[in-house]
Formats: structure tokens, C-alpha cells, sequence
């Protein structure tokens, strides 16, 4: 970190956002937060808390003046089942547009959420690269408004800001980890079965699902890769990222997980529920990031493996075992 580094973190209420100010918080920035949700009570005193909105003129003013070195943007409505229109357009595409020509006015550097949903159905069920987004031999594209709107953004970034701003998007995968349960539905779906599992001791899965694989990645790991983003001298060359384990982790796997953590546990067989799929035609059977563009410009960023993955899969299945007893 160089001298008087300060960040700007919006959505920082949410759950990437909690643990992005508690990275730099920890890394010695100076942290704004920003969202519409009240500061949870275990980070009052990591960041300065500004209760509003990310498109707020007199943020954007703020951002522009040149107080921040670099603004992670983390805002942004994250409900794959959001209808298209205005709000979601105004939100994830317009809303970051402008606050990207704030860090351009402010020579601020932009770290920003984009999402591995905007390939939609990967056709040969093989990792895919950025490079392959519109490439429908590849993929078939979003698959719902909002990968639609992760979409336009970066296709957006690459054409109005390919020179003059310092800025990365981040395509995630899926992220998961510890404080993540105020996400419901919207959670990973690694969470999900380990929170069912180990408090009900029961799973639920789509009946189409068992040969469907993703791509996981705790969240530490994205915490920590965007830590040295910011950090990075010289910065990566500007442009969007794929951000995830690299390995696609098959969702029968995930269940017997769940089912030997349960088992060790309470000598107890687990039980599987297997429901129909209301939501199939946009459902992402299969993730998986081609890691190599970031890892090129980022060499020293932390990886993960897939027993790293199952390893925090069975402290997380802990934790929830142990908030389920109270």
C-alpha cells in the first residue's frame, strides 16, 4: 500500500462488500463505504460509513475531486430473477457508467463486480475466456436481464474507457463464504446445501442438476486478488477479468460432501430431496473461468484448488452445524 491510500468500497453492506472493507481495513487503507443498508455493527469502526446511494451526484463529486486513489465498486441489484427495465439498467449498467467517468475525472482506479453469467450455456462444458463472451459457438450468452446487464456494462467499459481510466471488471464466478446467509436464494449454491445439510441434515437439489459442475471460489480468495489489484505498480492493463477456481466442481460431488460431513458428524445418513427445476431455461448447468488473462497480468494472485475448496466447504459445514445448536 503507498502512502495515504484511501478506497472507496460501494455495496459495502453486502456480503463481497463486508469482506472487501474488512481486506483493505486490514491491508491499512482508509475505507469509505457506501450503501443503501444501515453499517453492520462488526464494521462500524473499520471504514467511514455513507448512507446512500453509489450514484449519488455529490459522491460522484466527491470521487471526481481525486480524494480516493482507487474505488471498489461492489454495488448493484444481484438478483439473477430481476426483471429487465429501467431500475436494473439504471443500477447495473448507466449508475457504474457514471461512476466510472467520476474515477476518470478523478484519476482514481476503478475495481468493478462484473459476472461469469454473462456467458449464459457453455456448449462443450469447457473453461471459458473473456475474450469468448459474444462467441456463440462458445456460449449462448445471458441468459436473464440481469447477466444482461453485467454485460453491457463491460462491453460498455471496453469501448468508452480504452484509454484515460485505470479500471478492472471482474467476472466472479461463484462466491462463497462465511456471512453469507442474508443472500437467501441468491447465495452459492455450496452454501446452500452445507447450510441444509448440517441444520436439518436434508439437502434439496434440481432433479437435472446431479451432472451440472460450477466453479467456486471463497471469498478471501476475491478479497485478496482485489486487495492487489489495488496495490499493483504498475497497474494490470484495463480490462475485464474472469475471477474463479478455474475448476468446476459437479454439483453430485457438492452432495457427498454434504453427506460425509453429516455423516462424521451425527453418524446420521443424510437425505436428498430432488425437486423439479422451475427456472431451466436459465439455469447455468456448468461454470468454469479460463483463469490464464489474470493470471498473466497477475502472477502472485491467490489460487484455489479443489481441495481447498472442499476444505472450506467442511469449515463452513462446521459453522453452520454450530449456529444451528445456538
Amino acid at each position: 500500500m503507498t502512502h495515504g491510500s484511501s478506497v472507496l468500497v460501494t455495496g459495502a453492506a453486502g456480503f463481497i462488500g463486508r469482506h472487501t472493507v474488512t481486506a483493505f481495513h486490514r491491508a491499512g487503507y482508509s475505507v469509505t463505504a457506501v450503501d443503501l443498508r444501515p453499517a453492520p455493527g462488526h464494521l462500524a469502526d473499520a471504514a467511514r460509513w455513507h448512507h446512500g446511494d453509489f450514484a449519488d451526484p455529490a459522491l460522484l463529486a466527491e470521487i471526481a475531486t481525486g480524494r480516493y486513489t482507487t474505488v471498489v465498486h461492489q454495488a448493484g441489484i444481484s438478483d439473477t430473477r430481476a426483471p429487465a427495465g429501467p431500475e436494473l439498467d439504471a443500477t447495473n449498467t448507466l449508475g457504474p457508467l457514471r461512476l466510472a467517468d467520476a474515477c476518470r475525472t478523478g484519476g482514481a482506479r476503478l475495481i468493478y463486480a462484473s459476472s461469469h453469467s454473462v456467458y449464459g450455456t457453455l456448449h462443450h462444458r469447457t473453461p471459458i475466456a473473456e475474450n469468448a463472451d459474444t462467441d456463440t459457438s462458445r456460449c449462448s450468452g445471458p441468459l436473464n436481464p440481469y447477466a444482461a446487464s453485467k454485460l453491457a456494462l463491460d462491453q460498455q467499459m471496453r469501448t468508452r474507457h480504452a484509454t484515460g481510466l485505470d479500471w478492472t471488471g471482474l467476472r466472479y464466478t461463484n462466491v462463497f463464504g462465511p456471512d453469507e446467509t442474508d443472500k437467501g436464494p441468491m447465495a452459492s449454491i455450496l452454501s446452500q446445501l452445507l447450510r441444509q445439510g448440517a441444520s436439518t441434515g436434508q439437502i434439496r437439489l434440481f432433479d437435472d442438476s446431479l451432472t451440472a459442475a460450477r466453479d467456486y471460489i471463497p471469498v478471501e480468495a476475491v478479497t485478496a486478488t482485489i486487495v492487489q489489484l489495488a496495490t499493483a505498480r504498475p497497474s494490470v492493463p484495463a480490462a475485464v477479468y474472469n475471477l474463479g477456481a478455474g475448476t468446476a466442481v459437479p454439483f453430485a460431488d457438492l452432495a457427498q460432501w454434504c453427506a460425509r460431513l453429516h455423516r462424521e458428524a451425527t453418524g446420521q445418513p443424510l437425505l436428498a430431496e430432488l425437486v423439479p427445476n422451475p427456472v431451466r431455461t436459465a439455469y447455468q448447468f456448468f461454470t468454469c473461468a479460463d483463469m490464464t488473462a489474470l493470471d498473466i497480468v497477475l502472477p502472485d494472485r491467490p489460487t484455489v484448488s479443489a481441495a481447498s475448496v472442499e476444505a472450506r466447504a467442511a469449515a463452513l459445514f462446521e459453522a453452520f452445524r454450530n449456529c444451528a445448536k445456538g
